[in-house]
């Protein structure tokens, strides 16, 4: 709205020039004065307007093209320039030389001039100052005021003189001077400077007075209530003043003394309505306020209910609030925290390194600190940030979870997986061997029959170890204690290899090896990762129909180099795709066609691939075909990096 007014101000200016000046050329009285008994806007001044207007247009845009910047400053200058000269003309020769004597004499005028007739010195001061300041309309400050600012103020006081001094009256009586001449400026010739300085100041309504007057604040909310009444105020009284003298109510001498009754009844009965709303404004703000308040009890009592350990930490890693559970398990008093270090209950800081010997955390996405209490033991925690909605970025959420019952709960299950495991491998290493053993005296025996069944024996064996191996697997991953034996490794020659050493003859022709992008040296764990490929492999054997091909794509994607194996089999719903890779979870389809798995498979697979940084996804829709994707860092990460939460990725 602010610059739309300022457009409408240079087209105004404009039109009214322009106007004028057709008025003189056609002696068309209307145009030139707005009526027999009114003064007449002089051919110069319209000439200034139009190109103070044209000016203004020009230096509308907020990055306007260099030409224009150019020709608006040009045509800025030679406002200043045209009524400087109209201002000397008129106060030295009285109006009857210069730019205005050519204009008269081109619309065969006389340029004698008459004390009706006689051009204001106002109206060149206003041109004068009004020029410079569209030139620097774009030197303002969002805080202060401008030059631009200072010049177009000063000129619309000299136009609001011009307009009181026409509705009430010269204040200076004649004299020799010629400046003190009573010589007034025209109705529209005022009222046109006005708009024009009221355009330059929206010009750039983000700078300067604008800035003051229409940011929401309460300096700008009574400015914007208390400038336009106190500047078009007296204008209005001075007008209705006029019309009441004129139809005989009101003597030429009484109007300046009710002017004067009724400005000062108009002051008070603005400052009575600026204190009112300023008591508005103070009701609103305390309800604010208290709405504030309110809301940060409320926040505080769910901070204090919480059942994990919370504090807000500010940008300098001080400790703003602790709730009562952080009171509770580090021993300090809540007003002992405040203002201190965080480091006083994480000594090595909530963006340090993991515990030692702790894996980080997957189910949660928390990351393992050792906290230290007041009385100088130490905690697990898992840290979880979060920074504060409306705070600056660097303040956040901390919260600490105790996590000592967990972490005796991971070694509790550690050590009953590895107890199970060995139990159960020895006895399987003695059936295994004794197995073996029978076989080979049942085909020395040539007893096929009974042979076969040692065979079964020893395949439900070496079933069971799987399934064993792949439980201690998982359980070194999940504790995240693996070191991953890293070797540069060409990941295009990786994959010939493993589709040559783990895919049974009768099924390589299914496999097209495709490599999109050169990629470097790969550095990986290539024992983990041939048990990842030959896992995605096998289900892409398993569950496509037989005959159809199956694609091994490689290629790189930013730092990282994905593998893709495509098959063409039914596809899986989204409900399997996104529970695919949970430990234990199997499909219907692998339910049915493999009754002996545990749904590890998958499940380690992904360990393995987030322990080596990557992810691993799957894209698939129903009787579609299934593609499962895998990436791995093409630089091996400065830290281990640790599996994370599943998400459903699309690509």
């Amino acid at each position: 709205m602010v610059r739309a007014l300022a457009r409408s101000s240079a087209a105004a200016s404009c039109l009214v020039g322009l106007l004028v000046l057709v008025g003189w050329a056609l002696d068309v009285m209307v145009l030139k004065s707005m009526g027999a008994a009114l003064p007449a806007m002089r051919p110069s001044a319209a000439l200034g307007l139009m190109l103070g207007g044209v000016a203004l247009g020009l230096r509308l845009p907020a990055t306007p093209h260099r030409i224009q910047h150019r020709l608006g400053t040009a045509l800025a200058l030679a406002t200043a320039l045209l009524g400087a000269a109209s201002l000397v003309d008129g106060v030295i020769t009285g109006g009857n030389g210069g730019l205005d004597a050519v204009f008269l004499r081109l619309f065969g005028e006389d340029v004698s001039a008459s004390p009706g007739s006689m051009p204001s010195p106002l109206t060149g001061l206003c041109l004068m100052l009004l020029g410079p300041a569209l030139a620097l309309v774009d030197r303002g400050h969002p805080q202060r005021l401008s030059w631009s600012d200072a010049l177009v103020v000063l000129a619309l006081m000299a136009a609001l003189t011009g307009l009181n001094g026409f509705l009430l009256g010269p204040l200076v009586t004649p004299v020799a001077a010629p400046f003190f001449q009573e010589r007034s400026m025209g109705l529209h010739t005022t009222c046109v400077l006005m708009l024009l300085a009221m355009g330059t100041l929206c010009a750039r309504p983000e700078l300067g007075l604008m800035a003051r007057l229409t940011r929401d604040t309460l300096g700008g909310f009574v400015a914007r209530r208390l400038v336009p009444v106190m500047l078009l105020g007296p204008p209005v009284l001075g007008l209705t003043l006029v019309l009441i003298h004129l139809i005989g109510g009101l003597s030429h001498d009484a109007k300046l003394p009710l002017f004067a009754t009724v400005v000062a009844a108009g002051g008070v009965t603005l400052v009575l309505l600026a204190a009112r709303a300023l008591d508005v404004l103070d009701t609103e703000r305390m309800r604010a306020t208290a709405a504030l308040e309110a809301s940060e009890e409320r926040f505080r009592t769910f901070l204090d209910t919480a059942p994990d350990p919370m504090v807000v930490v500010d940008a300098t890693g001080r400790v703003r609030f602790a709730n009562a559970e952080a009171e509770r398990v580090f021993g300090y008093r809540r007003e002992a925290l405040l203002a201190r270090e965080v480091e006083l209950l994480v000594p090595e800081g909530l963006h340090g390194p993991s515990a030692p010997g702790e894996g980080p955390e997957r189910a949660t996405g928390g990351r393992l600190v050792v906290g230290q209490r007041q009385d100088g033991t130490s905690v697990p925690l898992e840290v979880r940030l979060s920074p504060m909605k409306g705070e600056d970025d660097a303040t956040r959420i901390a919260i600490l979870r105790d996590v000592t019952e967990r972490r005796d709960l991971e070694k509790l299950r550690e050590e009953y997986v590895g107890l199970i495991s060995h139990d159960l491998r020895n006895p399987l290493n003695t059936i295994n061997l004794r197995a073996h053993l029978l076989q080979r005296a049942l085909h020395e025996r040539k007893l096929e029959r009974e042979g076969i069944m040692a065979q079964a024996i020893i395949h439900n064996v070496e079933w069971m170890s799987t399934m064993i191996e792949e439980l201690l697997e998982g359980s070194r991953l999940e504790s995240g204690r693996v070191n991953l034996r890293r070797e540069a490794r060409d990941l295009g020659r990786f994959l010939e290899e493993v589709l040559e050493r783990d895919v049974p003859p009768d099924a390589r022709d299914r496999f097209r090896l495709h490599r999109v992008d050169p990629l470097p040296p790969v550095p990986m764990d290539a024992a983990r990762l041939e048990r990842v490929v030959t896992n995605l492999l096998t289900n892409a054997l398993k569950y496509s129909p037989k005959e159809t091909p199956v694609d091994v794509r490689l290629s790189a994607a930013h730092d990282q180099a994905v593998v893709s194996v495509t098959n063409q089999g039914a596809g899986l719903s989204p409900r399997d795709a996104a529970r695919l890779f949970d430990k234990y979870y199997r499909t219907e389809d692998g339910r049915s066609a493999d009754g002996k798995g545990l749904g590890l498979g998958l499940y380690i697979s992904r360990l393995i691939v987030e322990a080596h940084g990557g992810h691993i996804w799957v894209e698939s829709e129903p009787d579609r075909g299934v593609t499962f994707f895998f990436s791995v860092p093409l630089e091996a990460p400065a830290a281990p990096t640790a599996p994370e939460p599943l998400r459903q990725r699309a690509g």
